[in-house]
């Protein structure tokens, strides 16, 4: 351990790597929301192991449906803002102190400028670069050279907030950072990857999820590490991170799209080790940008590497024992592949945001309202929320 300059504190934590067999029990408990990455290029992964469960047992080859119209609802050209709605502006963001010069202790989201931007004011935003927004709208900045970074970002440096919105971690080729926003303290793993990416906080901010970006290293194999932000062990999940998420009683949902005749699949991950699968039965493409989310249903983004014209993707909601599509919110005319599922913020209420307008809204998923709940004036802004923090302000709108 080492002291820094203003008194706080940092740790230098070696990594550790552990078994699949001393994970698979806690691993399975974490929750949170799954973050996007980069296809997989490794080699295929061995066959899941089931239980025995009439919904495990291949369907026999069979032409697949598009998600039916009627379960479609197409997002509003334009929705009304919900009382306390978010406005998102970066220019502002810039002029912020940091979370050393004013400290938050908890923060609702955090907002970066996506390098494919043209903004005029990419420059000024700095692309790549954190910012935090407070519960209260404020906004906070992220000093990157404190935690061992470069003093311009790099242009796809992977971040993270808790479900709680006290912990932040970022991630570029040089190494991993957690930062603890309760203390100000951070602490720099030298882990034994390229770049960590689909970085993600378990619901106890005890563990994080990472994927390693190129095939080169990877630690844990193709599917992905967990790290103990504690004592630094790094061990394997059984899953492919890019399409997984993690809910309650301590089960991890993977997504796997449709293949020429085969079905997509819901793939639940006990605690025990075991695994069991529901088939969807329609045409499906589960999207590496962002999510899945885990609730009382699992929600994924849908992109067809074929679109057609009635089918240009968005949101799919899911019942994941059985594998019944519930709804799916459409990506607006004209555009494609651009909705995220953020966060379950209730059973029936889905936090949803487009990453090329850095929008978000609520969906309503059983009445099919969708609300404004944030605007940003940037285009092309990768927004990721504390879902806590998020549904405590927004709780008088909430229905449960």
């Amino acid at each position: 351990m080492s002291q820094v300059d203003d008194d706080r504190w940092v740790e230098r934590v070696p990594v550790r790597r552990r078994s699949v067999a001393a994970w698979c029990g806690t691993l399975l408990a974490a929750t949170g929301c799954s973050a996007g990455g980069e296809p997989d290029t490794g080699p295929p992964p061995a066959p899941e192991r089931s239980t025995a469960s009439p919904t495990s047992t291949p369907s026999p080859p069979r032409a697949l449906d598009p998600i039916p119209d009627a379960l479609r609802l197409r997002l509003p050209t334009a929705t009304v803002p919900i009382q306390g709605a978010i406005d998102i502006d970066l220019m502002s963001a810039v002029a912020a102190p940091t979370v050393d010069e004013a400290p938050v202790g908890t923060a609702m989201l955090l907002a970066q400028l996506l390098p494919d931007s043209t903004d005029e004011d990419r420059d000024t935003i700095r692309v790549g670069h954190p910012y935090l927004m407070t519960r209260t709208g404020d906004w906070r900045q992220l000093d990157l050279q404190r935690y061992g970074f470069g003093a311009v970002a790099y242009l796809e440096l992977s971040t993270a907030i808790s479900s709680d919105g006290r912990k932040v971690a970022l991630a570029d080729p040089s190494g991993l950072v957690t930062v603890d926003l309760q203390s100000n303290g951070f602490r720099r793993y030298d882990l034994p990857v390229d770049h960590a990416v689909a970085l993600e906080w378990s619901a106890d901010g005890a563990t994080l999820f990472l994927k390693d970006r190129t095939s080169s290293r990877r630690p844990c194999g193709p599917k992905g590490c967990a790290l103990d932000v504690t004592t630094g062990d790094l061990g394997p999940v059984p899953y492919d991170l890019f399409h997984t998420t993690h809910g309650g009683a301590g089960q991890a949902f993977e997504v796997k799209g449709s293949a020429r005749s085969r079905p997509a699949r819901i793939i639940t991950h006990h605690a025990g080790g075991t695994s069991t699968v529901a088939e969807l039965g329609h045409r499906t493409s589960s999207y590496t940008a962002g999510g899945p989310a885990a609730g009382r249903h699992v929600a994924f983004s849908h992109c067809s590497a074929r679109p057609r014209a009635r089918d240009n993707g968005g949101v799919v909601v899911v019942e994941p024992s059985e594998g019944t599509v519930v709804a799916m919110l459409a990506n607006g005319q004209g555009r494609q592949c651009q909705l995220v599922p953020q966060a379950w913020l209730t059973d029936r209420t889905l936090l949803v945001d487009d990453w090329s307008s850095g929008d978000l809204w609520l969906w309503d998923v059983p009445s099919g309202r969708v609300s404004t709940v944030a605007t940003s004036r940037t285009p092309l802004v990768h927004v990721q929320v504390a879902r806590e923090v998020m549904a405590q302000r927004f709780a008088a709108t909430l229905r449960p």
